[in-house]
């Protein structure tokens, strides 16, 4: 009877474990702000918001009175919204600071990290930002090369 009592007592406290250990997941607080580097001088409205995943929709709504603040999600999220599941991709999000922020489930996996960045990078238009003047310079220096050839030609 004794060793019965110990086996049932063992399940109970794994059960309870497991409860607790799920219960970020259900409330969606398993989410996770990334540090892009890529991402860094990348600029976005700050109502800016695109989802990876259709199913994601849903899951950034408005902050009721009622929540409490989350200071992990306020820094890339505008600071009405907030996240109410865990996400299944990415959320790219402006916020307060004017800059692009990539935001889905938290993980350790570098490549994972990675494809929420890289996601972020196309869909916030980073590379037009870098290049922004690159982009206005080169007509600028094909039209000089052009009227220095004709120059030489005359």
């Amino acid at each position: 009877m004794g060793v019965f009592r110990i086996g049932f007592f063992n399940i109970f406290i794994y059960l309870c474990c497991a409860f607790l250990y799920s219960v970020p997941n259900v409330c969606g607080h398993n989410n996770m702000c990334f540090d892009c580097i890529d991402l860094e001088g990348c600029k976005a409205p700050k109502h800016f918001l695109k989802y990876m995943s259709a199913v994601d929709r849903d899951k950034v709504v408005l902050r009721l009175p009622t929540d409490k603040p989350d200071p992990m999600m306020d820094r890339c999220l505008n600071t009405g919204y907030t996240i109410k599941a865990t996400l299944n991709g990415t959320v790219c999000s402006g916020s307060s600071d004017g800059l692009c922020h990539a935001i889905g489930e938290a993980t350790t996996n570098f490549t994972i990290t990675y494809s929420h960045c890289g996601d972020c990078y196309i869909a916030c238009d980073c590379y037009s930002q870098e290049n922004g003047n690159a982009r206005k310079e080169g007509p600028i220096i094909l039209t000089m090369c052009l009227a220095a050839f004709y120059t030489l030609i005359q």
